[in-house]
């Protein structure tokens, strides 16, 4: 087992994510008008709380992937690397006679994630406190002067913490961190510790080409309401609810093979060829080094338990496992 995983595991690592962009959303149509874009209900939201929620085309397929926190009169609205540019431009061209301003804050503002088993005492050990229990509730402190935002973002199974803070103090933070023996996660390991908690990751795991409800329930419950009202690609989404279900389904499987499956590595049924496709597979600590691949798969072939064949060379055996 890789010793840098075991030492997250039991204490505490860090991710640079840099490269996410931050916009901070102002105006008094700043609930309406995201309201009226995302997949998740913003209006819930008071000071200190956030959502994760996600941007659909009007036919359902996924534009972004997000979360938004409720911040001073305005929503701090973080997208991944691949979306960032594209949303920003979308969003602003939906800017007609709204008070609405979008402002980029990639330049000044960036991430640093605390992740990990004992992640609550590193942040207290640098003089930071832990924001109240509950899933991307966050608050505002200062350290060594500088203002950080930290915020409750589990991004490992352990869980952990966004730190978002000023660039000029990135390395500040960093040298602090290694202090206190946080080790950095290379994306190698990262790749790892997400997929072993369910984590896609837009640009990888989805695309453009994804129904927001083929991601699965545990994205489902935590990206998407049926109940807010109406918002780009909702229609389909509620079709798609009423029918039941989609025709693939992104899902875990257990694959008894030498060498990780390729992204884009078909997957085949008894009586089916093409029964889905790998979107990313590792090698599991947690399956005791087994192979942890996630992919979409037919919806026939997506029940706990459920035999398929991957189709490396040779071929391996495969079998659709029950993930929390």
């Amino acid at each position: 087992m890789n010793a840098t995983y075991v030492h997250v595991q039991d204490y505490a690592g860090w991710l640079d994510l840099s490269d996410w962009g931050l916009v901070r959303v102002i105006g008094s149509d700043r609930q309406r008008f995201l309201q009226a874009q995302t997949t998740n209900d913003l209006r819930p939201l008071q000071e200190g709380m956030g959502v994760y929620t996600a941007f659909c085309t009007p036919t359902g397929h996924l534009l972004a992937d997000a979360y938004v926190l409720e911040a001073e009169e305005s929503y701090l609205l973080l997208l991944p690397p691949y979306a960032f540019g594209t949303m920003l431009e979308r969003l602003s061209q939906l800017i007609i006679l709204d008070d609405v301003e979008l402002i980029p804050l990639q330049e000044g503002l960036g991430v640093l994630s605390l992740q990990g088993g004992r992640a609550s005492e590193v942040l207290e050990e640098l003089g930071l406190e832990p924001p109240v229990e509950g899933e991307l509730r966050h608050h505002r402190q200062l350290w060594q002067k500088v203002e950080v935002r930290i915020v409750r973002c589990a991004r490992t199974r352990w869980g952990g913490y966004d730190l978002l803070l000023p660039f000029e103090a990135h390395e500040e933070m960093k040298t602090a961190l290694i202090a206190t023996e946080v080790l950095p996660i290379a994306p190698e390991l990262y790749e790892v510790l997400r997929y072993e908690a369910g984590i896609p990751l837009y640009g990888v795991d989805m695309d453009e080409r994804t129904l927001a409800a083929e991601m699965g329930p545990l994205f489902e419950a935590r990206y998407i309401s049926y109940t807010k009202g109406c918002y780009t690609g909702q229609e389909v989404l509620m079709r798609i609810k009423a029918r039941g279900h989609t025709n693939r389904t992104w899902v875990p499987l257990r694959v008894a093979a030498d060498a990780v499956p390729l992204r884009g590595t078909l997957v085949a049924a008894p009586d089916r060829a093409d029964a889905g496709w790998i979107t990313g597979a590792v090698r599991s600590p947690m399956l005791n080094g087994a192979v942890l691949a996630w992919g979409f798969i037919r919806n026939a072939y997506t029940a706990p338990g459920t035999r398929l064949q991957v189709q490396t060379d040779p071929p391996a055996e495969a079998e659709v496992i029950l993930w929390h």
